[in-house]
């Protein structure tokens, strides 16, 4: 699993944020959470986490200027900064350090989850997996690939797969990162970015058709994601050669 580490001055908020499932069922743990950003900075050096969420105001130390501090030292994870409020100046410095993303406080559920299946994709490029199937895999793990890939257009969600098969979210998720080092989310991804990168490359259908089937109703989300796990737009991984 990737580690997460999260800041906010307000505890509340970042017992709320961190308590939530959808970490969990995209492949990622609570390495460690703070109240004061000094003390992150010194903590996230040694706990070496994947991504760190950051609150963008705080006292002594913004999101940004930890982000900067971070990068000077040479710390290479993502960076989320949130905020209550959009401003321009602050997110374009964020950007500008190779930040992942800025999202707005309230984090809804599904921007969340769309940002941890995309910060997922990512790091699994930079970071392979540790897990690989190395014997035969359990049957029910194996029952549950194959309906996934039965219809990778359908809305799965881990909610979904858990009614589906009788299976609770701990386990499920369990079956998934031991026997192939991923989280059911990531692994869904994966499959719709291949059969996407098939379609681009072997028929005719436009890119909406080619999301639809691939099951993103949100045309730009999909070119999002697809950028993100190939590095290109679906545009131009359709128009390069082989």
């Amino acid at each position: 699993m990737y580690k997460a580490y999260c800041i906010d001055d307000e505890p509340l908020v970042l017992e709320d944020f961190m308590n939530n499932p959808l970490f969990a069922d995209s492949g990622f743990i609570l390495a460690g959470c703070q109240t004061n950003p000094v003390t992150a900075a010194k903590e996230i050096q040694k706990i070496c986490p994947d991504v760190v969420f950051t609150d963008l105001k705080m006292p002594t130390m913004n999101g940004v200027e930890l982000t900067e501090k971070l990068r000077g030292k040479g710390v290479s994870c993502e960076f989320v900064v949130i905020s209550a409020y959009p401003e321009f100046d602050e997110s374009r410095r964020f950007f500008l350090m190779d930040g992942f993303d800025y999202l707005l406080k309230p984090v809804s559920d599904q921007d969340l989850s769309q940002l941890l299946s995309r910060l997922a994709a990512k790091l699994a490029r930079k970071k392979p997996a540790q897990y690989f199937p190395t014997e035969k895999l359990p049957p029910r793990l194996t029952k549950i690939i194959a309906y996934l890939a039965a219809d990778i257009a359908a809305q799965h969600s881990v909610n979904s797969l858990c009614e589906e098969f009788h299976i609770n979210r701990s386990l499920l998720n369990r079956l998934f990162l031991q026997h192939l080092g991923i989280s059911p989310i990531t692994y869904l991804t994966t499959l719709r970015m291949e059969r996407a990168a098939h379609l681009l490359r072997n028929s005719p259908l436009d890119i909406k058709e080619i999301a639809a089937q691939c099951g993103y109703k949100d045309y730009f989300y999909f070119c999002r994601v697809f950028r993100n796990h190939y590095l290109c737009t679906p545009t131009a991984y359709r128009d390069s050669p082989g």
